[in-house]
C-alpha cells in the first residue's frame, strides 16, 4: 500500500507541473482570463484523484460485495463533484466555461503521458 501512495503523490505532482506548464503557456499566448478556469479544473482533476484514491484505498480493505457497493457510490459522489464544479464555474463571472473543461482532463492527460513513457521504456529498455 506504500507504493500505491506514492503513486498517488507523483501523479499529483505530474499534475501541478501540467498545471503550470498549461497556465504559464495560456499566459504567454495571450489568455490570462483563461488561466482562472484552468486553475478550477485543474483543481477539480486533483480532488477527482483524492476522492478516487481514497475509496480504492478503503475497498482494499474490505469484503468484495461490500467493497463493490462502496465502489459504485464513491462514483456517484465523483460525478456529482464534478458536476458541481462545472455548474459552479457557469454561475461564476470571468470564469471560462471551456477552461474548466480543459483542466479537468489533467488527470487524464498525466495518466497518458505515464502510460507512454512505460511504453516507450519498454520498447528501449529491454530485460
Amino acid at each position: 500500500m506504500q507504493e500505491y501512495i506514492v503513486e498517488i503523490k507523483k501523479t499529483i505532482m505530474q499534475m501541478m507541473v501540467w498545471g503550470i506548464l498549461i497556465c504559464t503557456a495560456a499566459y504567454l499566448a495571450g489568455y490570462p482570463e483563461s488561466i482562472a478556469g484552468l486553475m478550477i479544473g485543474i483543481f477539480t482533476s486533483v480532488i477527482y484523484l483524492l476522492l478516487m484514491s481514497y475509496r480504492v484505498k478503503k475497498s482494499s480493505e474490505m469484503p468484495v460485495k461490500q467493497a463493490i457497493l462502496y465502489t459504485q457510490i464513491g462514483w456517484l459522489i465523483r460525478l456529482g463533484f464534478i458536476v458541481a464544479m462545472l455548474l459552479m464555474s457557469t454561475k461564476l463571472p470571468g470564469i471560462d466555461f471551456f477552461s474548466v473543461v480543459l483542466g479537468l482532463f489533467t488527470l487524464q492527460i498525466v495518466l497518458f503521458l505515464q502510460a507512454a513513457v512505460i511504453v516507450t521504456k519498454s520498447f528501449f529498455v529491454r530485460s
